[in-house]
């Protein structure tokens, strides 16, 4: 009976301890097995592409000729053959080049009509005026090899300073770093230091440069036509 007391109150007295024990698993397995949330990374944006700015100026896809000035009202931007539409960036670089040059020539061409043609000269003397058209075909060898001389170390200088030599890249490419007619070459300094001013100049000087291309068409039909100077019908 002893024996039996003994027993009964051992397992009455070890009882409770099994929902503590329990109680205690159940939390450090609960506090081992709950997984933390990791926090949302948000990715980051891929960095701007690096572009040179030249003169004030960077090549702008959504606008016509990637930006460069010369659009002038009231017709604004004018192509209407479409020799830009579609064009990437260097062949718009390109062309401009070639309007800017033109331009220039086209723009000391008029001087050189209505200079040459009522001033006098070397080869005429005082023998004016007389046709621009006939001037340089009559002209001595002498002054026409410093004339072609001049021209070639011009576009000697030219090609060096803004195309890519041949062999280092593809054929009829200008530079990345050349802003298309910028030779530095600015003897009196009127080249301006900020972007909106360049810009200005450079719509200035496209314009005109338009109009002296047209005007020294009109003039040279004009006296293949007529066989006249220039300024001969004006009526003063």
């Amino acid at each position: 009976a002893l024996t039996l007391v003994a027993l009964a109150s051992t397992a009455v007295a070890f009882t409770p301890l099994a929902p503590s024990a329990t109680r205690s698993s159940v939390r450090v397995a609960d506090a081992v097995t709950e997984p933390e949330v990791p926090t949302p990374v948000e990715p980051e944006a891929p960095p701007a592409p690096i572009v040179n700015m030249i003169n004030g100026w960077a090549p702008d896809a959504a606008q016509p000729c990637f930006g460069l000035p010369g659009a002038v009202a009231p017709l604004g931007f004018f192509d209407p053959v479409g020799f830009t539409k579609d064009a990437e960036l260097l062949k718009v670089k390109r062309l401009r080049e070639a309007e800017v040059m033109h331009s220039r020539v086209a723009m000391m061409a008029v001087v050189g009509y209505l200079v040459g043609e009522n001033t006098p000269t070397i080869t005429y003397g005082f023998d004016t005026p007389t046709i621009a058209n006939n001037q340089l075909a009559e002209a001595p060898g002498t002054v026409l090899f410093t004339f072609f001389l001049f021209i070639n170390l011009s576009e000697a200088f030219r090609a060096a300073k803004g195309w890519v030599e041949p062999g280092l890249g593809p054929l009829f490419t200008l530079r990345e770093n050349y802003y298309p007619g910028d030779l530095g070459f600015d003897p009196f300094g009127l080249k301006p230091t900020t972007a909106s001013e360049f810009s200005s100049m450079q719509t200035k000087e496209l314009s005109n440069g338009r109009l002296a291309m047209l005007a020294v068409a009109g003039m040279c039909v004009q006296e293949l036509l007529n066989g006249k100077p220039v300024l001969a019908d004006l009526p003063f």
